[in-house]
């Protein structure tokens, strides 16, 4: 035995069980408590996945140290952000004082309208009714009573709003720090990941894992973001050339539904639909019903197009999950993560099952990677052994002599 052996004593299996649970425990009570930082710590974890590759590739184009780059793409990032949070306070005391105003105007003339509409006739299809001659009274003490609850929650309302607002953007800034240091040193999780993985063995698990992993928040994050631009540029030549109104805004939300999984096209086709049933009039002549339908219909062709053609050449095969897993996936993601767990449930449930494809060959003894691994050089193959010649000839000579 070896004297740091003799110094420092292996743990048994139960001890080692015991501090597993109690480790797991720990992890879940602290989860549980903490939940509201979840979200925004998978979306500082997800910025920093997007902005990698870019920060990597300008860090070896102008040869600067990564610090610096990131330092300067984040600075402008919190730039941006103070930009928006000016422009929405403009916008949003704006639109509050005029609320107030318009509030006000409907306040002060609503008993004379009340007044003018008692004393007055209303004819319909022939027919004359004298509201005079109705008792309106009770009505009247009902108007002026609900007007006065709602002005007296209207300050609370904007408050709130005011509230949340400034919530947001705390948050917001807290995304972005957290997002920095994990883009500045993302290079390191990598280096202690495989520090961890001690055993030879592990450690080749562990990269698979780490591969596995990255293909599947690859194939859906970027090929998503790829996929919902694609989407966008294809809903808005078409619906352009079908003359719907606001094509542009239309193609943006279509673009930006991508992200969640099968009900997100289906809101966007009927959002257009609607539009399109529903605009005065339309370049084809048709009735708006015929119309709708025609619009219907393209929409229809983009999620075939999508999903037989796009899907395939930019997603791949990663998630290759069934629509009952991610449909249950995003529900659970919904209640537990709002709309965050929604956007995410396709990637995570790929993750869950890969993860647990692996724990449970290892638990049956079977070998955990049955697929070869992608990564791996194959073996080259055999050089071909052409015949020798000049051997050949000089056996024929030896026995022709």
């Amino acid at each position: 035995m070896s004297e740091q052996e003799i110094r420092s004593p292996r743990w048994g299996g139960t001890t080692k069980l015991i501090i597993g649970l109690t480790t797991v425990t720990l992890i879940g009570l602290t989860v549980w408590r903490f939940q509201i930082v979840i979200a925004p710590l998978v979306t500082a974890v997800v910025i920093a996945y997007f902005l990698n590759p870019f920060i990597t590739f300008l860090s070896a184009r102008l040869r600067w140290p990564r610090t610096a780059v990131v330092a300067i793409i984040y600075l402008s990032l919190l730039l941006a952000l103070i930009a928006l949070v000016a422009g929405l306070g403009l916008v949003v005391v704006n639109q509050i004082s005029n609320l107030n105003l318009n509030i006000q105007q409907i306040v002060e003339s609503l008993p004379g309208r009340i007044d003018a509409l008692l004393h007055s006739n209303l004819s319909l299809w022939g027919y004359t009714l004298d509201l005079s001659q109705l008792d309106l009274t009770p009505l009247y003490d009902q108007i002026i009573s609900t007007s006065r609850v709602v002005l007296s929650q209207a300050g609370t309302t904007v408050a709130r709003a005011a509230s949340s607002t400034a919530e947001f953007f705390g948050w917001a800034l807290f995304v972005l720090v957290i997002s920095f240091y994990i883009t500045k040193d993302i290079a390191r999780f990598g280096v202690a990941i495989d520090r961890y993985a001690a055993d030879p063995g592990y450690q080749y698990d562990v990269s698979r894992l780490t591969g596995e992993f990255s293909q599947i928040w690859n194939a859906f994050l970027r090929g998503q973001a790829i996929l919902g631009l694609t989407i966008a540029i294809i809903n808005w030549i078409g619906l352009t050339i079908l003359g719907v109104r606001y094509a542009f805004g239309l193609a943006l939300l279509a673009g930006l539904l991508e992200f969640i999984p099968i009900v997100g096209p289906l809101l966007a086709g009927g959002v257009g639909t609607a539009v399109a049933l529903f605009q005065d009039g339309n370049w084809l002549h048709l009735t708006p019903w015929v119309y709708a339908a025609i619009v219907a219909l393209f929409f229809l062709a983009v999620q075939q197009v999508e999903n037989n053609f796009l899907v395939p050449r930019i997603i791949g095969r990663h998630l290759n999950l069934h629509p009952i897993f991610i449909m249950v996936g995003a529900i659970i993601g919904a209640t537990m993560a709002g709309v965050l767990g929604l956007l995410l449930a396709a990637p995570v449930v790929a993750t869950l099952r890969m993860l647990g494809r692996y724990a449970w060959r290892k638990m049956m003894d079977l070998p955990p990677f049955p697929d070869p691994d992608p990564g791996a050089v194959p073996h080259p193959p055999s050089p071909v052994k052409w015949p020798d010649v000049k051997a050949w000839l000089r056996r024929v000579q030896r026995k022709k002599k």
